[in-house]
């Protein structure tokens, strides 16, 4: 699966609608990079939730 875009409103620390558009690489590689608290996670969790519902931190893995 590869992502196209991703459009996010109200989701985490993305208050007002912001969108990722992952398609505007020639090479098929996106980096997502940024400062400490910059949102890179957050775009992440989107996608896991858009996908199954949930975010990645509802995900447990204490018992590994």
């Amino acid at each position: 699966m590869k992502p196209i875009r991703l459009v996010m409103s109200a989701f985490g620390s993305y208050a007002e609608e912001v969108t990722v558009n992952f398609g505007t690489d020639a090479h098929g590689i996106f980096l997502i990079t940024g400062d400490t608290g910059a949102g890179k996670t957050t775009i992440f969790d989107a996608i896991c939730y858009a996908l199954y519902d949930r975010t990645s931190g509802a995900v447990s893995y204490t018992h590994l």
